[in-house]
């Protein structure tokens, strides 16, 4: 049984869910840039062009990846200061 208020539990369930679905949201995101990418690098490799670009890409998905996960990092910052302040 959990020593913490039931409202304070109810606040950290509520804001666990929300990350669960983001992240979620982003694996879901990710298969598909990894699809596409190897798609296109079959077709790439099927025109008899070189592959060089897949690192590019790779470095490109990185990029979004670290932008929309410090962008939830600061949602979830913001959302935890509100829940706690009202507390």
């Amino acid at each position: 049984d959990s020593k913490l208020p039931s409202a304070v539990r109810s606040t950290l369930l509520e804001l666990f869910g929300q990350i669960e679905r983001e992240f979620e949201n982003l694996y879901i995101e990710n298969l598909e840039l990894r699809r596409e990418i190897d798609t296109l690098n079959e077709r790439l490799a099927g025109e008899g062009q070189t592959v060089d670009g897949a690192e590019l890409s790779k470095g490109q998905l990185k990029t979004k990846a670290s932008h929309s996960t410090s962008q939830l990092s600061q949602k979830l910052k913001t959302t935890y200061k509100a829940s706690t302040s009202k507390v």
